[in-house]
């Protein structure tokens, strides 16, 4: 087995045992919480693998576009295109995981695993079950991009596009706190930033070093 791969196998096993370890930990640190402690871990896990996902999404099209190019390394953003997708997939996972032992519902690991196979909004609950997918196989892709060739590559990542939009409907649709006014607004806020950066890498043409220099010297 090839360095990359064992790197990725690695990298999920790590990341559903540290998401179980994390559902244990939700059930143990909140149980006066009217049994529904689970619930509340995961409604905050959700939350922030949002946050995560969204933060990859934004420096992976910064980095693409090259329009901090001066100011921030590519190879920074791409660290943290890549830490934050991984972080992103571990507090998904663990969102998931963390219904099983709340109390407060009956969410099975068939009903998170499986897509639409859910007994509670089956449409909805499996959106958030493929987008976890799709972001997983977008940031697993990168270590095998030599062996699949950019063009597929490059395809692999356009759908995280949809995984994102996938997810963003999962969550305003099903999330018990996405009428809280702070909640709607960072959905549209994050919304709106994500459109901006996707313009920017759309149209954004870096100028050439001669153009640059010659601008510099007319300032």
């Amino acid at each position: 087995m090839k360095v990359p791969m064992a790197l990725a196998i690695a990298a999920l096993l790590g990341m559903a045992g540290g998401a179980a370890l994390v559902g244990q930990l939700g059930y143990d640190l909140f149980p006066d919480a009217g049994g529904h402690g689970a619930w509340y871990a995961s409604r905050a896990a959700g939350l922030a693998a949002y946050l995560a996902v969204w933060g990859s999404l934004v420096t992976g099209l910064l980095m693409s576009s090259a329009w901090l190019d001066g100011f921030v390394g590519r190879a920074r953003l791409l660290a943290w295109h890549q830490a934050l997708a991984l972080t992103g997939l571990a507090l998904g996972a663990g969102h998931a995981l963390l219904l099983i032992p709340d109390g407060f519902t009956s969410f099975g690991l068939i009903d998170i695993a499986v897509p639409f196979a859910s007994y509670y909004e089956p449409a909805l609950a499996g959106l958030g079950t493929i987008a976890l997918y799709m972001f997983a196989l977008v940031s697993f892709s990168f270590w095998f991009r030599n062996r699949i060739g950019m063009r597929m590559w490059r395809t692999i990542h356009l759908t995280s596009l949809l995984a994102y939009v996938a997810a963003l409907w999962h969550g305003v649709q099903m999330g018990s706190d996405s009428g809280e006014v702070w909640v709607a607004g960072m959905y549209v806020v994050t919304f709106a930033l994500l459109a901006g950066a996707l313009t920017t890498r759309l149209t954004y043409v870096r100028p050439s070093r001669s153009r640059a220099q010659a601008e510099t010297r007319a300032g």
